[in-house]
């Protein structure tokens, strides 16, 4: 099985971790994107970049604009694809992000032939959000199948608690915007009417939001400011609960990471978190409901005591492990492959 694995400028946020993923089921080409190369062009193909260290990793200059007419990018693609199967054999499936390069997938299907997959965390509406996920031998929410490299994770800490320690909840800083920042400042401040022993940690971003840095919040609001994943990993790992009011990718992996760390997850019933969330793993709430929010960190607090942070990573490492999503990739590669599927099943 040959599966071209398409990233953009756009995303996906970690495409590596996809790339690990699929190679332990199929030999995977990796196509990014770029609007300049920045690796040494292929011989023959002015707009390819090709790695010298890892051949099978290639770069495509974007055509300038107008970028809604994606033809140019495709036959840029397209030359490649021929490149490789003379090389190497016929690519069997495509396979993309959105937000990534999913936007050429429909166009550089018809051109090449080739079935494609979606992995979908944009959430997209319209026409061509319709034409990408009906073309799709298969469309996969990135909730249920992002997969994680636990050699990068590090050891869950062990936590032992009394009943008056601090309940420290993280926050990803990089992951909020304006108006989720306030709502989770309400949320917060509710909850601690509640239970005075939470704290919140905001972790990343340039600085405390606006909503949070009041006066008096310095008792219960904490900063570590631009922080690389590993600081992040390392903080989830010593947080007692995550919490978001966010339901985009971004805050989807933070809450993956969370998960794999061992710390409960607290946030809306929307995006990727629904998917991601097993019993024991946190609680969802209804999106934009800071009553909703606060009651649910209060609660959460309160179930602490029982949580084992082991078992949660341990299950969550697993569940979405490179051989574990490998699988099941590999059982979607094989049904998008079959020629009867290649004019899209739209299967989730």
């Amino acid at each position: 099985m040959r599966v071209a694995m398409l990233s953009g400028q756009n995303g996906p946020l970690r495409p590596d971790d996809w790339l690990k993923a699929a190679g332990t089921v199929a030999d995977v080409i990796a196509i990014a994107s770029v609007p300049a190369l920045s690796l040494p062009p292929v011989p023959g193909l002015a707009h390819v970049g090709r790695d010298p260290e890892l051949p099978h990793r290639y770069e495509v200059a974007t055509a300038p604009w107008p970028s809604w007419l994606p033809w140019a990018t495709v036959s840029r693609i397209a030359a490649l694809l021929r490149f490789e199967a003379v090389e190497c054999g016929r690519v069997d499936v495509l396979h993309a992000h959105a937000p990534g390069a999913e936007g050429l997938l429909p166009w550089l299907a018809r051109a090449c032939g080739i079935p494609y997959v979606v992995t979908d965390g944009a959430a997209a509406h319209g026409r061509l959000a319709r034409r990408l996920r009906g073309g799709a031998a298969a469309v996969l929410a990135v909730g249920e199948w992002h997969p994680v490299d636990a050699r990068t994770l590090p050891p869950v800490p062990a936590r032992t608690r009394i009943g008056q320690d601090p309940v420290r909840v993280a926050v990803d800083g990089g992951a909020c915007a304006g108006g989720e920042w306030e709502l989770l400042a309400g949320a917060f401040a509710q909850a601690r009417a509640k239970d005075a022993r939470l704290r919140l940690h905001v972790v990343g971003g340039p600085g405390l939001p606006e909503a949070l840095d009041a006066p008096g919040a310095g008792r219960w609001v904490s900063h570590t400011p631009g922080r690389a994943r590993g600081a992040l990993l390392h903080d989830l790992a010593h947080a007692d609960l995550f919490v978001t009011a966010s339901h985009d990718q971004a805050s989807g992996l933070t809450a993956l990471d969370a998960l794999c760390s061992g710390t409960p997850v607290v946030g809306p019933a929307a995006g990727p978190l629904p998917a991601l969330l097993r019993p024991g793993g946190g609680i969802l709430v209804p999106p934009a409901d800071p009553r909703a929010l606060a009651l649910a960190l209060v609660r959460a607090a309160a179930l602490l005591p029982g949580h084992r942070p082991a078992a949660l990573a341990e299950r969550t490492r697993r569940r979405f492990g490179l051989d574990a999503v490998g699988a099941r990739l590999a059982a979607v590669y094989a049904e998008a492959s079959v020629p009867t599927s290649a004019s899209g099943s739209g299967r989730a």
